[in-house]
């Protein structure tokens, strides 16, 4: 069980450098990003950060902002996700 948790570490933070490395957020939203594009998918998340944007909501910070799009348009299951972990 121990390879597979650094197995799932690794891949996160993979996802986490290829993906919000440089996105102009702080780490703990990096990290709440990265928890749901495990979820939903990368480009799931990307689109729903576009839509926060578009509504005036900040595009960089998850809960409150980004997380009300992700629910408004593909249900609660990532925001449950991510506020879980």
């Amino acid at each position: 069980m121990e390879p597979n948790i650094h197995a799932g570490v690794k891949f996160l933070r993979a996802m986490m450098n290829e993906y919000y490395a440089n996105e102009p957020m702080d780490q703990l939203d990096k990290g709440l990003f990265t928890f749901a594009a495990y979820s939903a998918g990368p480009g799931c998340v990307r689109g729903r950060r576009k839509a926060a944007a578009e509504r005036g909501l900040n595009p960089n910070i998850w809960f409150n902002d980004v997380e009300l799009i992700a629910a408004e348009k593909i249900g609660r299951k990532t925001p449950t996700y991510v506020s879980n972990i």
